[in-house]
C-alpha cells in the first residue's frame, strides 16, 4: 500500500491546523505573525518535498561536455608521456608508476620500447547513461613476455662469440666461470638484436573504458585490461 498519499495530507492538514491555532493565539502569546507563519511554510514544505521526493527517485543533473573527447584526451597524454594530464582524468587511480623508469640500462631499454608500443584507437559511438559511459577502445602494446621468450638462447649465442674472439682472461676468472661483465654484455647484445624487431611482438585488445562525471567534468576509470596494455601483458 502506497503511504504517501495519506502522510502528504496529514501534513497539509497539519499546516493547517497550525496555522488556525496561530490566528488565534498569536496575540495571547504575542507571536510575530510574518515569521510564524514562515516557520510553518517552511518546515511543512520541507516535509512534503521529502514525501513527493521519495517517489521521485534520485534526480540527476544533465552532465555536459563530451566523454568521448576525454578518452582522447586521456590516452593522447598516455601515448605522448604526459603523465599528469592523464592522471587528472582519472578517478580511481592518481598515480600508475609510468614516469618511473628502471634502474638497469636493460630495463631503460624494455622499458622505452614498451612506450614507443603503445597505439589506440576509438571503437564506435561512445554509450551515455545519466553520469555515466562507456567507449570501446582498441589498444596495442609491446608484449614482452614475447619478446623475452628467446632471448636466453641469443644470449648463449652472443656469449659464444665472444668467447672466441676475446682473451682467455677477459671471459673467465680464476676458477674458469664467465666474468659478470661478460654476460652482462652479452646479454646486452641480444636484447639490443631483439627490440630491432620488437615490432614482432605488438599485440592489441579491445576493451571497454568506463567514464564518471565528477565535479563537472567526465574522469576515465581504469580497466584491468587497460593496466594489462600498459605493463606489457605483464600483470595487473
Amino acid at each position: 500500500m502506497d503511504l504517501r498519499p495519506i502522510l502528504s495530507g496529514g501534513i497539509a492538514l497539519l499546516m493547517f491546523l497550525a496555522v488556525i491555532a496561530l490566528v488565534l493565539y498569536r496575540k495571547h502569546n504575542k507571536i510575530n505573525l510574518f515569521w510564524a507563519l514562515m516557520a510553518i511554510l517552511l518546515s511543512g514544505g520541507t516535509m512534503l518535498m521529502a514525501v513527493v521526493g521519495s517517489s521521485v527517485g534520485t534526480i540527476y543533473a544533465k552532465p555536459s561536455g563530451d566523454p568521448r573527447g576525454s578518452v582522447t584526451e586521456f590516452f593522447d597524454a598516455l601515448v605522448t608521456g604526459d603523465y599528469e594530464t592523464a592522471y587528472s582524468l582519472m578517478d580511481d587511480y592518481s598515480d600508475l608508476g609510468l614516469a618511473t623508469q628502471p634502474e638497469s640500462e636493460a630495463g631503460k631499454l624494455i622499458y622505452d620500447a614498451l612506450k614507443q608500443s603503445y597505439h589506440y584507437e576509438l571503437i564506435g559511438d561512445c554509450q551515455v547513461d545519466m553520469i555515466r559511459a562507456t567507449q570501446r577502445v582498441s589498444m596495442r602494446y609491446l608484449d614482452l613476455a614475447a619478446l623475452t621468450a628467446g632471448l636466453d638462447e641469443l644470449t648463449a649465442k652472443e656469449l659464444k662469440v665472444l668467447v672466441q674472439t676475446r682473451e682467455h682472461d677477459q671471459v673467465y676468472d680464476a676458477q674458469e666461470n664467465y666474468l659478470p661483465e661478460i654476460t652482462q654484455e652479452a646479454y646486452m647484445l641480444a636484447l639490443e638484436r631483439t627490440l630491432k624487431d620488437a615490432s614482432s611482438c605488438y599485440t592489441t585488445i579491445e576493451f571497454d573504458i568506463s567514464l564518471k562525471y565528477v565535479g563537472g567534468e567526465w574522469h576515465v576509470l581504469t580497466a584491468p585490461e587497460l593496466l594489462t596494455a600498459l605493463s606489457g601483458g605483464t600483470g595487473v
